[in-house]
């Protein structure tokens, strides 16, 4: 595992404003009420319990006394999406509820001018969420944003850089795989090349097999015929001698024959 693997993804948790710090709040808010306040200091509880479901009933409750109150706003979008990031619960209704928590998350996020420290930790809640999803590029334009409205969010910086890593190890591993692919290309070329290079010497080898019998077949012919006027030469030398034999021996019984009746002559 590498170490960019190694490193968690840092969510903003609530906002649990003490009584003092939230009043001040409020007074930016106009139409702010007690009960308002007190859903929301309800809901702040519920949620360090854990108990999502309750706390987003509380800010509910408290958007319906104020539905102005950024507060309340961002603390049921927040509640929304622990819920519906929840890697466990794959459900229609967990997809539905993660929506809902970003479109109040965006709702903040885009009321920059008025509460820029909410609206700071609302495109960092959404900078976490487009990460989770493997959406790096738009994660990136989120923690950015968060930096402009708050330069001293460490939590945004953080994630901004891993952001950037995890592109970057993309982009690499993306190369890599083009220059694989590229490779097995050139592979692929060079194995067809040497298959069809094996075929052409497998065909000259044959046409020269070939060439080499007709060759060695055109050869033995004048062999055969030479064989053959050697034999028809030494009959007729055989024929000749026979008949030069028969010849003398035929002159030498006539002159036998003539000696014969010379001889009977004198008597």
């Amino acid at each position: 595992m590498t170490a960019l693997n190694k490193i968690l993804i840092v969510f903003a948790f609530l906002i649990v404003l003490p009584l003092g710090n939230f009043l001040k709040a409020a007074e930016e808010i106009p139409f702010s009420t007690k009960k308002e306040r007190n859903h929301i200091t309800k809901g702040n509880k519920l949620y360090e319990e854990g108990k999502f479901r309750e706390a987003i009933q509380q800010y509910k409750d408290a958007l319906e006394e104020n539905p102005s109150s950024l507060v309340g706003r961002y603390n049921l979008g927040l509640s929304e999406i622990r819920i519906g990031s929840n890697s466990n619960d794959t459900t229609e209704a967990a997809k539905k509820m993660l929506e809902s928590g970003m479109k109040s998350m965006q709702q903040v996020a885009n009321l920059g001018s008025k509460r820029p420290d909410l609206a700071s930790k609302a495109n960092y809640n959404l900078g976490n969420v487009a990460f989770n999803s493997e959406d790096y590029k738009k994660a990136i334009d989120y923690y950015k944003q968060s930096l402009r409205l708050n330069p001293e969010d460490e939590n945004a910086r953080r994630n901004l850089r891993i952001a950037q890593l995890k592109i970057q190890n993309e982009d690499q591993n993306q190369d890599q795989n083009q220059d694989q692919e590229q490779n097995e290309d050139q592979q692929d070329q060079q194995d067809q090349q040497d298959q069809n290079q094996d075929q052409n010497e497998d065909q000259n080898q044959d046409q020269q097999d070939q060439n080499q019998d007709q060759q060695d077949q055109e050869n033995q012919q004048p062999q055969s015929n030479l064989n053959q006027q050697t034999a028809e030469q030494i009959l007729n030398a055989i024929e000749n001698k026979e008949n030069q034999t028969r010849a003398r021996v035929a002159g030498q019984n006539a002159e036998k024959s003539r000696q014969r009746n010379r001889n009977r002559r004198n008597w």
